[in-house]
């Protein structure tokens, strides 16, 4: 049954129903509030408003994403990532009970393990598989809470550039994959997911460029390469080839076989073992960029 009150100078609507989720809107027309209660009973009667199936879970809608929607982006690693997190936390529960104050613990409660940055993208991903789920597979949620939660302010953008030494020690790495992996990316600037899909057909050592078909702007470009640059991909073009024993693929891999979160590991170690702090690998893209800047 529909019940109206009178809030903040609007009218409050709200319908409970056994077996249904709880349903708030608020008009300035008390007349409209009232069509609008009876249309939606009447619709709820003849199981035409959508509503939310008592057994659905997030972890199913999550599931849903994962298997459908998730294979078609081009960041999929990392944003899978995000999702095995939400599944953890919040895959058991039932999308009745997802309320802006159980969103609101999960933000409390990552926050004490990653930054504002890293809590909006997982939040971002919800958000996403909650439209979805309203706009394409006809579950309609009252509202969606992530929407109606108060998000930390994002980490101010970071200006790590290298300190004197800091690069000698870099490339002093025992380990020389990622050493060439480091000199990549200080003398082409290129991110982290564009040297880890470069393949051999993507490098015209005669002309001395590499072709990067896929960016994150989906516009291929062309990139001038060093002679550092083309030392450090003959060298891993190479050891790749002693590593596949001449066996040849029928699809063309890549010359780095590291996965993100691998090579972000490898390179925290290192920086941990030479005493380097408070470094990411991102920041050696920001480093070149500003040499190149300074040039």
């Amino acid at each position: 049954m529909a019940t109206i009150r009178k809030y903040r100078g609007k009218f409050n609507v709200q319908i409970r129903k056994k077996g249904y989720p709880f349903i708030s809107k608020s008009f300035v027309s008390l007349t409209v509030a009232k069509k609008w209660a009876i249309t939606t009973e009447a619709d709820i009667e003849r199981r035409i408003h959508a509503v939310i199936p008592n057994d659905t879970t997030v972890g199913i809608l999550l599931d849903r994403y994962t298997k459908e929607i998730l294979p078609t982006h081009k960041g999929q690693q990392a944003e899978r990532y995000r999702v095995q997190t939400l599944f953890g936390v919040l895959g058991d529960l039932k999308l009745i009970h997802l309320t802006p104050k159980e969103i609101a613990k999960y933000r409390d409660r990552r926050l004490k393990k990653v930054s504002p940055a890293s809590l909006k993208r997982e939040l971002v991903i919800l958000n996403r598989v909650l439209s979805l789920a309203s706009r394409d597979w006809g579950i309609a949620l009252p509202q969606n809470p992530v929407r109606m939660i108060t998000l930390p302010r994002a980490d101010q953008a970071r200006t790590r550039r290298l300190e004197a030494g800091e690069e000698e020690k870099l490339l002093q790495s025992t380990n020389p994959k990622l050493r060439r992996v480091i000199i990549l990316a200080l003398e082409t600037a290129m991110r982290q997911g564009e040297i880890l899909n470069i393949k051999k057909s993507h490098i015209d050592f005669q002309k001395s460029v590499l072709l990067i078909p896929s960016t994150k702007a989906d516009v291929p470009r062309t990139i001038p390469l060093s002679s550092q640059a083309i030392t450090a991909l003959r060298g891993q073009l190479r050891a790749s080839q002693k590593t596949s024993r001449g066996v040849i693929p029928l699809i063309e891999s890549t010359i780095f076989d590291y996965k993100p979160r691998g090579l972000s590991g490898e390179f925290l170690k290192l920086c941990r073992r030479k005493g380097i702090e408070n470094l990411h690998f991102h920041d050696l893209r920001h480093d070149a960029t500003s040499r190149f800047f300074e040039k």
